[in-house]
């Protein structure tokens, strides 16, 4: 075993230690910890894997009982993350529809199992002999294929069925950055056995899987020792130590005025109904620049500029719905600042998880059922 394989051997220690840690964790959203310690615990299990093909000790006596389980990892990847994210944002209960995520592995049991069940030195006669597929109930020469399709689907569901959700959620660049590092490792992953298949990389060349499984659990290692509170929801804005504002002048306490200042214009004023309002208008008031006005809006709203005007306009506007009933949805959108039923509906989207008509119904049920 080399000196990088043990360094990969330390980051799969250190992501059993967290995957731990999170089963055992009770802050926060159960279920969200235990899906998040196991999808940790399948990058564990995996690196591991590949320390031993690595080092020409999978096949050994002592570790041959492993050979081939990697394919679970790969079949759980995508179903873990994905529920853990769905978890987080919706907190909804597990459906009997959710096992279908599972169909996956349930067929690499099941083929396997041939394999998985036979002894130690059966199992090094198969390796030897090259008979793997002798003790698959479905020999599936295109496997590899059918995993990386799968991978693929995953990264369209977290991109289309999240993607502009995660934007509004509080901990959005959390689960952005956890998003990514899944994209990144499907990447690598079809990289290498794309070019293996082109014969333009040595099959056991895949040191660059490995490195993608390891900025992961280094990522997780920096938030796990140094900043958990995102664990619990707490936005990475408030988190990261490398601001993007650290050097620009405004120091904390001109910084929480200024916040205070906002909130009470954007109140009183109502500047947000003005849909020609700019981020220059807002600077100009408090006898800023620009970039302070921004600072202020991204550090204590966790917001862009438009977002952050558009999340009022969505306020002014369920307001409308509720209290003017005899309003039709373009005179709301108007009224409450907005230009155009694109962005009115997109934005009232993003804030509420609903469309304005639906919001409307919703509101008109509750106040029948009162």
């Amino acid at each position: 075993m080399n000196f990088l394989e043990t360094i990969f051997l330390f980051f799969a220690l250190q992501a059993f230690i967290f995957s731990i840690l999170f089963f055992l964790k009770k802050k926060g959203n159960r279920v969200a910890n235990v899906l998040l310690g196991i999808y940790i615990l399948l990058f564990s299990y995996n690196i591991i894997y590949n320390v031993l093909y690595w080092s020409k000790l999978l096949n050994s006596y002592q570790y041959i009982h492993l050979n081939y389980t990697n394919r679970i990892p790969w079949v759980l990847y995508g179903p873990i993350l994905y529920l853990y994210i769905r978890q987080l944002i919706y907190k909804n209960k597990f459906r009997v529809i959710d096992l279908l995520h599972f169909i996956p592995l349930l067929y690499v049991l099941i083929n396997y199992s041939p394999y998985y069940l036979l002894s130690i030195q059966e199992k090094v006669d198969v390796h030897y002999n090259n008979r793997i597929g002798h003790y698959m109930y479905f020999y599936t020469p295109h496997f590899i294929k059918i995993i990386i399709a799968l991978m693929l689907f995953y990264c369209g569901q977290l991109f289309f069925s999240f993607n502009h959700i995660i934007k509004s959620f509080n901990n959005s660049r959390w689960l952005s950055w956890l998003s990514y590092s899944f994209f990144g490792y499907v990447i690598s992953f079809s990289s290498y056995f794309i070019l293996v298949y082109f014969n333009l990389l040595e099959a056991g060349s895949d040191y660059f899987i490995g490195f993608s499984m390891i900025f992961f659990t280094g990522l997780l290692s920096y938030f796990g020792f140094l900043q958990p509170q995102v664990f619990d929801g707490l936005s990475m804005n408030k988190v990261i130590p490398f601001k993007k504002y650290r050097k620009t002048g405004l120091n904390k306490d001109q910084s929480l005025l200024l916040k205070s200042r906002l909130i009470h214009l954007m109140k009183n004023d109502q500047p947000h109904l003005d849909p020609e309002l700019r981020l220059a208008y807002l600077a100009k008031q408090f006898n800023i620049s620009r970039h302070h006005m921004s600072q202020v809006i991204n550090e204590h709203f966790d917001l862009s500029f438009f977002d952050f005007i558009n999340k009022y306009r969505v306020e002014e506007a369920k307001k409308m719905i509720i209290k003017d009933g005899h309003l039709n949805m373009t005179e709301i959108l108007y009224s409450s600042g907005f230009n155009n039923r694109v962005s009115f509906y997109k934005a009232f989207k993003k804030f509420t998880q609903t469309t304005p008509s639906e919001y409307k119904l919703q509101m008109q049920k509750k106040e029948t059922s009162y």
